[in-house]
């Protein structure tokens, strides 16, 4: 597992989480009202955190595995989510398979 791919795919979720809670996403006439928060309270912050949670637990435990249950996870929730938020977190579930798709470079054996 890679963990400067980890620590993207994070990234990326923590960018879409500040862009779901901050910009306003809610139209009327055309033009921008009202943010996440401000429409459906302070719980709608929960399924935002949802995939930072997801995507920081493979980097405190440095674990293919953990790595693994994290992009299940991570796409499970793009796709449970993709009529509202998902979307919006599936290139942070890409760069999760990545990383544990490819093997670490110092964990892979050299043959001289």
């Amino acid at each position: 597992m890679r963990i400067p791919l980890v620590a993207v795919s994070f990234g990326l979720s923590v960018v879409a989480a500040i862009v779901l809670l901050t910009v306003p996403i809610y139209f009327q006439s055309n033009r921008p009202v009202a943010t996440l928060l401000q429409i459906n309270g302070p719980w709608s912050a929960v399924p935002v955190i949802f995939p930072l949670v997801v995507g920081l637990f493979p980097l405190i435990i440095r674990a293919r595995g953990a790595g693994i249950m994290a992009a299940i996870l991570l796409s499970g929730f793009v796709i449970i989510g993709s009529f509202s938020i998902g979307l919006l977190y599936l290139p942070s579930a890409a760069a999760m398979w990545l990383a544990t798709s490819s093997p670490s470079s110092s964990l892979t054996p050299t043959h001289q």
